[in-house]
């Protein structure tokens, strides 16, 4: 085989192994119908995103007690990269970018917004994925 080959090679191997790391929850944050997920190696394919959250919607209600839901039955879930950790809103428009939780007692409770999948559904039972 050529050095190329090699080369190539090793870069397949290395995106296969990349991809197959298993998704990580880092933490949670609810609200009324809304719940936030802070996620480390989530999948990159919008396809592949769903398909990791109807197959782990069971086990995200038994461990984490989410969806949470309105009074309509209606929620939504919104998936965010992790970014390594909490950050301190310093309040200013530089800090734009930060999403805070106000369920931490804590003023390091801002993450960068990473938006990776938001699952929602209707009052109607009508699941949407955006």
């Amino acid at each position: 085989m050529t050095r190329l080959t090699w080369i190539v090679c090793g870069a397949l191997l290395a995106f296969v192994v990349w991809l197959s790391q298993p998704v990580k929850i880092m933490d949670v944050h609810k609200e009324e119908g809304i719940t936030t997920v802070l996620v480390e190696h989530f999948p990159i394919w919008r396809g592949w995103q769903e398909a990791w959250f109807n197959s782990h919607q069971a086990d995200l209600e038994k461990r984490y007690g989410i969806p949470v839901s309105r009074r309509d039955g209606s929620w939504s879930i919104f998936f965010m990269g992790w970014q390594g950790g909490y950050r301190k809103d310093s309040l200013t428009d530089e800090d734009s970018d930060l999403l805070c939780f106000d369920d931490m007692n804590t003023d390091v409770n801002c993450i960068l917004k990473e938006p990776l999948l938001w699952v929602s559904r209707n009052a109607s039972g009508e699941v949407n994925y955006r």
